[in-house]
């Protein structure tokens, strides 16, 4: 006999279960003895009425078929393509300079440097077709300043 891999009850336990409700055992009682529950403790007993203690395959095809199996696992798999292809394309430019990303940052002073003096900053590029990096140190953050570092990158 063949019994699907989630059963709890053997044929023998079921009929012990069907003879325990008729000699007065209530159903909470029967579904703490046997762990099920009590959808499946009056199905036993629906069944007991017609003499049948069998365990009965599943009609759930995703228990019996292996290519049930594989559709959710294609699915899941076709979903991580789609995302990986999207990551990918973010940042793919046709050509130089389609995308370039400017920052700029006040630098802090160094070591032995008073307050009065001017800060500097740092100015820096990168261009999303070929990754490259562009830096330069400017003493102010005006347009002017802007302008040259955006000509050297250029």
């Amino acid at each position: 006999m063949v019994i699907h891999k989630r059963t709890k009850l053997t044929p023998v336990q079921r009929k012990e279960l069907v003879q325990r409700y008729y000699c007065g055992e209530r159903v909470c009682d029967l579904c703490r003895r046997y762990g099920v529950t009590t959808p499946t403790v009056y199905k036993i007993i629906h069944n007991g009425c017609l003499n049948d203690y069998s365990v009965h395959h599943s009609v759930n095809k995703r228990f019996r078929c292996l290519k049930y199996g594989f559709k959710p696992l294609t699915k899941v798999e076709h979903e991580l393509e789609e995302k990986l292809k999207k990551q990918a394309r973010r940042y793919n430019k046709k050509y130089p300079g389609e995308m370039v990303h400017f920052d700029t940052k006040r630098l802090p002073l160094l070591t032995g440097e008073s307050p009065q003096n001017n800060h500097e900053y740092l100015f820096v590029g990168i261009d999303d077709y070929s990754r490259e990096l562009y830096a330069a140190i400017l003493p102010d953050k005006t347009q002017h300043s802007s302008e040259k570092f955006l000509r050297q990158v250029l």
